[in-house]
């Protein structure tokens, strides 16, 4: 059984394994901000299409991902135990792959649901584009999430998340080199953004894969009874992801509805929170693989300690980001150089996005410590209910029978994460005082 850290120690060794974690979540989310600054540049068409492509493609594709995020507590809850994980690197690798195939068909064919949202032609025709094309990369990406969490869970964190760092300049230069033909790159306009996102995952699955190699060719048995676990983990857990996510990429289809100017400054709003959210979310995997081990330890002491510090780390750090939002969104909004008419309708959005940061940040970090404790199931019925029993409804009812368009599905995502919060922290609370 492992010792009882004081308080002080506690914060630093969360500090010492979280940050390099943020700090690449951080880069990964970057990635997707440098798409949504070069199509800025291009034009407020492009800016709309990649937001309502990434609306109908991720659902799916963090779905994939989410699968993959009890791996770490379940191998850190194995080194809990006492037992070696080095030789799991091989199954986290078989089990990117396996996962690959069914999603990429699931992104392709999610671009067949395009025309039938009644959107303008032109923006029609670029999104589905965009999704076809990144449909493709999934294998990549699948990969280096996999072998992420297995090097987490190990307390490994500087190379993934240096390599994510590192994908934010070379994704941004490729974007601008192909969507407009610079450097002697071919001009592929909006569709030059998705091919800069797929030539990206790949090189990050890679970059990630290759040290391993004689790792892997060491222990290339894959442990079918570890998967078996890790999928009984993730299946919920990925029901819960994709709840949340559709809910709020459900919300970008939805303003699609109400034009250009609503479309481009929901996708400009969105990119910011999803900024914000990287810092809690890196912060709930560094939590998840800490209560793991010292469950696996059966350290109860330690689960409620590594626990409760991280949420209120969370908290705390959700609290500065709501009060930056609310104080100075317009610099904000126009860091992307989108145009004046686009910058005022962020601007209400950005109101509502720091009112839910808080419960953003709890939310996910109390996933992350259930997660660490092997409960799943819960959460993704507490998503449910939250977004899509109470929440999407309300949108629609504040956006089109209220008057509030747009900005009443983010006044429905404001209440939908103050529900769920609260719902986690009752399960939190009473599972960990639970622990031995």
């Amino acid at each position: 059984m492992s010792e009882r850290l004081s308080r002080e120690r506690t914060v630093r060794e969360l500090a010492t394994f979280a940050l390099p974690v943020i700090a690449g979540q951080l880069g990964l989310m970057l990635i997707g901000a440098g798409d949504m600054m070069v199509a800025t540049k291009h034009s407020t068409t492009a800016l709309a299409a990649i937001g309502l492509a990434v609306a109908f493609a991720n659902p799916v594709f963090v779905v994939g991902l989410a699968f993959q995020f009890s791996l770490s507590p379940l191998i850190a809850r194995r080194r809990g135990e006492g037992h070696d994980g080095t030789h799991l690197a091989a199954s986290a690798v078989a089990y990117a792959l396996m996962l690959s195939l069914p999603f990429m068909v699931g992104t392709w064919l999610s671009a067949m649901l395009v025309p039938l949202m009644g959107y303008d032609k032109t923006i029609e025709a670029l999104v589905m584009e965009y999704i076809r094309i990144t449909a493709w990369s999934i294998p990549g990406a699948f990969i280096f999430t996999s072998l992420r969490e297995w090097t987490q869970a190990h307390e490994r964190t500087w190379w993934p998340n240096f390599v994510s760092i590192l994908a934010v300049g070379v994704n941004l230069a490729l974007n601008w080199a192909l969507c407009f033909g610079a450097w002697g790159f071919p001009k592929l306009e909006v569709a030059g953004l998705a091919w800069a996102s797929l030539t990206v995952r790949y090189l990050m699955g890679l970059a990630l894969l290759a040290p391993l190699v004689p790792a892997l060719w060491r222990h290339l048995r894959v442990d079918w009874g570890f998967l078996r676990e890790v999928l009984r983990l993730g299946g919920p857990t990925a029901v819960a992801m994709f709840f949340e996510v559709m809910a709020f990429c459900s919300v970008t289809m939805l303003v699609g509805h109400f034009g250009e100017v609503q479309t481009a400054a929901n996708s400009l709003a969105l990119t910011l929170a999803s900024c914000t959210f990287m810092v809690p979310m890196g912060l709930a995997s560094a939590v998840g693989v800490k209560v793991g081990h010292a469950f696996g330890e059966k350290n109860g002491f330690m689960v409620r300690r590594f626990a409760w510090t991280g949420l209120a780390a969370a908290m705390g750090f959700m609290a500065l980001s709501a009060t930056v939002f609310a104080l100075v969104p317009e610099p904000l909004l126009a860091a992307f150089g989108a145009e004046a008419a686009v910058l005022a309708f962020g601007v209400k959005l950005l109101f509502w996005v720091a009112i839910f940061q808080v419960f953003d940040g709890a939310q996910v970090t109390l996933g992350a410590i259930l997660r660490g404790v092997g409960v799943a199931r819960p959460v993704s019925i507490v998503s449910f209910v939250g977004y899509w029993v109470i929440g999407l409804p309300l949108g629609c009812g504040l956006a089109h029978h209220a008057g509030m368009e747009g900005q009443g599905f983010w006044v429905a995502l404001a209440t939908s994460l103050g529900l769920v919060s609260v719902a986690l922290f009752e399960l939190t609370r009473r599972r960990v005082a639970a622990v031995a």
